[in-house]
């Protein structure tokens, strides 16, 4: 048996929803330790933090009852096993494959009592319900039923079809379900090469991609032979085309694998993370094309999303909430509109504290790098360096690796702005060293290092920066250098320190028009 921790059972209570805690009530009703188990889930509940000596003294606690009382250990253990029991009930019928395990049995059953009729009626209507949604390991398991049925219906002299065709067919569905694994490691293989290697910043770092858009799976959806097949197919070219940063290609992908899943609802029951990921992507380009309102409108119907059956589970709940609030973040940061992205900083904060570990470290850093954006961009730097901070101290180098190096030139410019020059110099030192470990270097990055020495040992910063600002528009005619600029606007940066206007407020006058697409 394994053990279970009072802070495990509590988190397990506080994840559930208000009809899932409901129905927790109506299961445990029938257990042997009924009133124990629902006062201490109801203790749990209730409570706004975890206080373990709290719980302790609740678990010590003795029932009324003259039932033998379970002890600490045993009580936490049963009421998470209760907890577990009853949502399985409670989504039994709501997940397609508990529903296809439950008619094979069911099947079986009929099959064992000679109810041979009834069994091919039921096997018939199963069948037909499982290619619709291309549940191709039960339709295996369904013919395997249907054998010894055959064979039954051959003795009473009932021609229904022949055992070749059932092998033919078994053989078919064999190569489908081979297809759509054999898609399935591509994208595997895409997802790990994506998340060990930085943002792509020449055209060495896109061959990889282009390999895999040539090879012979992704080259031609025609191989595809099945729509989950397809799903994966076009999702794996999407993100090939966003390392690519060919945002119509990547946006067209995306939006054809939507469709295709809105057209066959049971796609989004089966792959409902690929369906928020589309849904979150298209959001982002519209974003990276500086479309604010129609980014804006397709946030509102992402946050609708959250009432949709197939996302009810806390995981995906938060990768509506994860997704929507940085869309929301990053449209009045880069667009200018910082004072309305301050509530949104409150609220996530609020989540955060509310969700503590379930929310993920990528999700975190992303969020945390936001922030810091936008308090510089607010010029509010000592709150910028707390976020910053958090980012430089991740154990976990290999996390986010482009956003770690990034937080490396926020961490520069707010040690700068709050004059803390001793550290600086030091923090240029560091920063040099750690880029001397990195494959490729921005030109964007090597200059910014180059200009913060310069200042450090010069009088003249009016000159300094204004050189900076027109060796960085040069650079910026880089189609790669542009990709640095969309981390952090060190256009708008270098103009505020040339003028002497607020960052946001530069943002804001080049932003305005975009706000009324």
């Amino acid at each position: 048996m394994i053990a279970v921790s009072v802070q495990e059972l509590y988190d397990l209570v506080k994840s559930l929803s208000k009809s899932e805690k409901r129905f927790f009530k109506l299961t445990v009703s029938a257990e042997t330790h009924a009133p124990i188990l629902s006062k201490l889930f109801d203790d749990l509940e209730k409570s706004r933090s975890f206080d373990e000596a709290h719980f302790q003294k609740l678990l010590k606690q003795k029932s009324k009852s003259k039932i033998a009382i379970p002890s600490e250990k045993e009580l936490i253990k049963l009421t998470y096993d209760v907890i577990l029991k009853s949502q399985r009930v409670f989504y039994a019928e709501s997940i397609r494959g508990h529903v296809f395990k439950d008619e094979i049995s069911n099947l079986r059953n009929l099959f064992d009592k000679a109810q041979y009729k009834q069994c091919r009626k039921m096997l018939t209507k199963l069948k037909q319900d499982a290619y619709a949604e291309e549940s191709f390991n039960f339709i295996l398991e369904i013919i395997s039923i249907e054998k010894q049925l055959l064979d039954i219906e051959n003795k009473f002299g009932i021609d229904t079809k022949s055992l070749e065709e059932l092998i033919t067919e078994e053989q078919d569905l064999i190569e489908k379900a081979k297809n759509s694994g054999e898609y399935a490691q591509v994208f595997s293989q895409l997802n790990y090469q994506i998340r060990q290697n930085m943002v792509a910043k020449n055209i060495k770092d896109f061959e990889p991609y282009d390999n895999l858009l040539n090879s012979v799976l992704l080259n031609n959806k025609d191989k595809c032979l099945s729509k989950k097949a397809l799903v994966i197919y076009h999702h794996s070219r999407a993100l090939c085309f966003s390392k690519k940063r060919d945002n119509v290609q990547r946006q067209n992908e995306f939006q054809n694998m939507v469709d295709l899943m809105d057209k066959h609802p049971f796609l989004i029951t089966e792959f409902p993370k690929r369906y928020l990921s589309a849904i979150n992507n298209i959001l982002s380009v519209e974003i990276e094309k500086c479309n604010y309102a129609t980014a804006e409108k397709l946030i509102e119907s992402f946050t609708k999303l959250k009432s949709h059956p197939a996302f009810n589970t806390t995981d995906l709940q938060l990768k509506i909430f994860t997704s929507t609030s940085n869309a929301q973040l990053l449209i009045y940061t880069d667009g200018g509109k910082s004072e309305k992205a301050l509530p949104i900083i409150k609220y996530i904060n609020e989540q955060i504290d509310l969700y503590k570990e379930k929310i993920n470290k990528e999700e975190l850093l992303i969020f945390y790098y936001n922030f810091a954006n936008l308090y510089i961009y607010s010029q509010n730097f000592e709150l910028a360096e707390k976020y910053v901070n958090i980012i430089l101290n991740e154990n976990d180098k290999l996390l986010r690796q482009d956003l770690q190096c990034f937080s490396r030139i926020q961490n520069i410019i707010v040690h700068y702005e709050l004059k803390m020059f001793p550290q600086l110099k030091y923090i240029l030192k560091t920063s040099r060293d750690f880029y001397k470990d990195q494959k490729y270097l921005f030109k964007t990055e090597k200059l910014i290092l180059d200009v913060f020495e310069e200042l450090l040992e010069t009088n003249s910063a009016e000159i300094v920066w204004e050189k900076f600002l027109k060796e960085l528009k040069s650079v910026m005619k880089d189609s790669y250098e542009k990709m640095a600029n969309y981390y952090f606007d060190f256009l708008a940066y270098g103009e505020s320190k040339v003028s002497g206007k607020k960052i946001g407020d530069l943002i804001y006058s080049k932003q305005i028009t975009n706000w009324k697409k």
